[in-house]
């Protein structure tokens, strides 16, 4: 009784809003296997209008939607979030496509100010079920910049969402010693903390007596602020387990927010990263040590991780860049397949993420939420499943894509050579 008396007041509330709401505007997916907050699916329609969800009910009646969309027999998740360098990388081999990295900034560098929404990539993605994009700076500093959202619909104007984070290193990727990096880094924050003049933060020194080969500028040591103030966590790239142990103590002597990254030696000290309540974002195909520092990778690694408590995001980072950043569905289906929990899985590539970096109104199917949305033929995290439609912010994406462009310009019977045929 009490769920119908609910459900009755919450349509109450949706009248008036229906009222004087555009027919056109509004779409209705019906009777789709829908992706629930609570980790759950469950057969449901969604009312969308307004570049927001409305409700989620078993059964909602004709409301005058123009846009209804027949969802049975298919999936409706949330828009995928994915790290990547969407928008900001074309070709990797070529320097002149890459806006990833700076080396005029490294703290305060972000890159999503030269987003390119036409990309070809970005184009892919979106067709793969990408919503939206964290970037991920690669400036060439003691700081890689700051993690900052991008959503990946169709046009000019794009909504974001930043700063995020702000990414670092540690441990096997300086010349110097562990040891002399983390003194460098509490030595850095002290003066952060302390300097009230602006007028030095362009000096090459940033302490009396300290070379700085970094060279902060003004800008840097605001974005070391919001970390220092709570605003943002700093983000460190991280594999063994005893730097990770010390990145650990750092962030709670300085006490300041802090996310794990890559993280390949986790498993061994999940307790910990458990009891310092510090997310992890990784990929679970990560199994390979790539470097004396990740010896003990495993494919368990995002199962003993969840099995301690700890909260994740996932990523793919087998390689091609920025066009295959839509494989963080392959990440997560192994995840599956090696043990963990689907909704766990299935939330790492979405509210996760919206979770662990403050996200406002994404990541999720609920009243309130931008009607961010993937409706696929099969089971998301198979590999042969399609996308039938992706809505971003309430509006239906075009899914064509140069892949399926250059497909059929290759396999249809024409008169004139392949090497002859436009593009149609």
């Amino acid at each position: 009784m009490g769920g119908q008396i609910m459900k009755f007041f919450r349509i109450f509330a949706l009248l008036p809003f229906l009222v004087f709401s555009h027919a056109e505007d509004m779409y209705l997916i019906k009777g789709g296997m829908t992706f629930l907050p609570d980790g759950s699916f469950a057969k449901k329609d969604i009312l969308v209008d307004e570049g927001l969800i409305i409700i989620v009910e078993d059964n909602i009646g004709d409301v005058g939607a123009e846009n209804i969309i027949d969802a049975n027999g298919k999936y409706v998740t949330p828009g995928l979030i994915v790290f990547s360098s969407l928008g900001l990388l074309e070709l990797s081999s070529l320097p002149e496509t890459n806006d990833t990295s700076s080396d005029i900034y490294n703290a305060g560098f972000d890159p999503s100010k030269a987003y390119n929404p036409f990309s070809q990539a970005v184009r892919l993605n979106r067709a793969k079920g990408v919503s939206s994009t964290v970037h991920v700076p690669r400036a060439s500093g003691y700081f890689s910049g700051l993690l900052t959202y991008t959503k990946i619909n169709e046009g000019y104007k794009q909504k974001k969402q930043g700063p995020l984070g702000l990414v670092t290193s540690f441990g096997q990727s300086y010349d110097d010693s562990r040891a002399a990096n983390l003194l460098f880094m509490e030595d850095l924050f002290n003066y952060v903390r302390t300097n009230k003049d602006d007028n030095y933060a362009d000096m090459t020194q940033f302490m009396l007596g300290t070379a700085n080969d970094y060279k902060f500028t003004s800008r840097d040591f605001k974005a070391l602020l919001k970390v220092l103030n709570g605003e943002i966590p700093l983000v460190v790239q991280v594999s063994r387990a005893t730097d990770i142990l010390n990145v650990l103590k750092f962030a709670e002597s300085q006490q300041i927010d802090l996310v794990l990254w890559g993280a390949a030696e986790a498993h061994m000290v999940a307790d910990e990263i458990a009891k310092a309540d510090v997310p992890v974002v990784l990929d679970p195909l990560d199994n390979v040590p790539r470097t004396f520092d990740s010896l003990n990778s495993t494919y368990e690694n995002a199962i003993r991780l969840d099995q301690a408590g700890v909260k994740m995001a996932f990523y793919y980072s087998q390689g091609a860049g920025s066009h295959n950043a839509y494989l963080a569905t392959q990440s997560a289906g192994n995840s599956v397949a090696m043990g963990l929990d689907y909704s766990t899985a299935m939330k790492s590539i979405t509210s996760n993420l919206a979770d662990i970096f403050g996200l406002v109104g994404v990541g999720s199917l609920a009243p309130g939420y931008d009607a961010d949305l993937v409706i696929w033929d099969n089971d998301p995290l198979e590999l042969m499943t399609n996308v039938d439609n992706l809505l971003v912010d309430g509006m239906d994406q075009d899914l064509s894509n140069r892949y399926e462009e250059l497909t059929d310009r290759y396999i249809k019977e024409k008169e004139l050579p392949n090497s002859y045929r436009s593009r149609e």
